[in-house]
């Protein structure tokens, strides 16, 4: 291992290309798997199909966190990295020479990866909905106010010519749409979305998790390159998928503006057309 560590500053070992980083992540995705498959039988075997099926989720969470422990925190390499031949390393400080600074990481930096894959999420899934909760009820308290203040002073409103209401304000509106779109607005998916959109571009971090702390990998041999440090054919990199991906996002992201404006203009001609009906009747009366 010090061997390692001293010597991956030199040329001969670049960093590993994204179909690799994709094998080796395939590859340790199945133990981590049979690990699941195990605890969870042994879950069932001690306490019964019914609670293995309830803590289904926290079986997986604790195979995937003995499975890193056991590799990534104690600094060895994974059963998918040392498949692919791929080593863990801090990203380069200084982009300027990116051989200068590549060393191996520091357990803490290991143990911020760990929390940031596994017990991040974990605790977010845990989360989140009773925070969606509370800022539905927040938004939906603060929206029938406004819209009893509106109904209360419409009637004055109309006598005077006044301002606009409440309901047409753009603190409603904002309300408005933060609570018809707050699952949408509160996931992470659109995060890890862009995240594998960068890494199908760069080739350089898979993981959200590896991104944050500055984890990439890099080659152990020469022989995984071709000429002047380029992909082999096989090695080809997924600007493809990225561009694709991108596209999607970029239809859905229209696709919710269109929504949006659509809701928004079908709910002003409402008011208007309640508007001015109410004031018809006025006249009549």
């Amino acid at each position: 291992m010090a061997t390692l560590s001293s010597s991956l500053a030199s040329p001969p070992y670049p960093f590993a290309f994204a179909p690799d980083i994709i094998r080796a992540h395939q590859k340790d995705a199945y133990f981590q798997g049979l690990l699941t498959n195990q605890l969870t039988d042994l879950h069932r075997r001690l306490l019964g199909a019914r609670s293995a099926h309830a803590w289904s989720t926290e079986s997986r969470t604790l195979a995937d966190l003995i499975y890193l422990s056991l590799t990534t925190l104690l600094g060895n390499r994974t059963l998918g990295e040392e498949y692919c031949g791929l080593v863990q390393v801090e990203a380069s400080p200084s982009p300027s020479n990116p051989d200068h600074g590549r060393r191996l990481p520091s357990i803490q930096r290991r143990a911020a990866y760990i929390a940031g894959s596994i017990l991040l999420p974990y605790g977010l899934a845990k989360l989140l909905p009773a925070i969606r909760a509370r800022i539905r009820t927040r938004l939906q308290r603060d929206l029938a106010r406004a819209e009893a203040r509106a109904q209360s002073s419409s009637s004055d409103a109309n006598l005077k010519g006044g301002g606009k209401p409440a309901t047409q304000t753009w603190s409603y509106k904002i309300q408005t749409y933060l609570l018809t779109n707050l699952s949408t607005l509160t996931s992470p998916a659109p995060v890890h979305a862009l995240s594998l959109a960068l890494f199908y571009f760069s080739g350089s971090y898979y993981e959200l998790a590896k991104r944050l702390t500055g984890l990439r990998y890099i080659f152990t041999s020469r022989t995984q390159t071709g000429d002047a440090g380029e992909p082999s054919a096989d090695r080809a990199g997924y600007e493809l998928l990225g561009v694709l991906l991108v596209v999607q996002m970029s239809v859905q992201a229209y696709l919710h503006v269109r929504s949006t404006l659509a809701s928004s203009q079908l709910a002003s001609r409402e008011r208007n057309a309640g508007g001015a009906g109410s004031e018809v009747g006025r006249l009549a009366s």
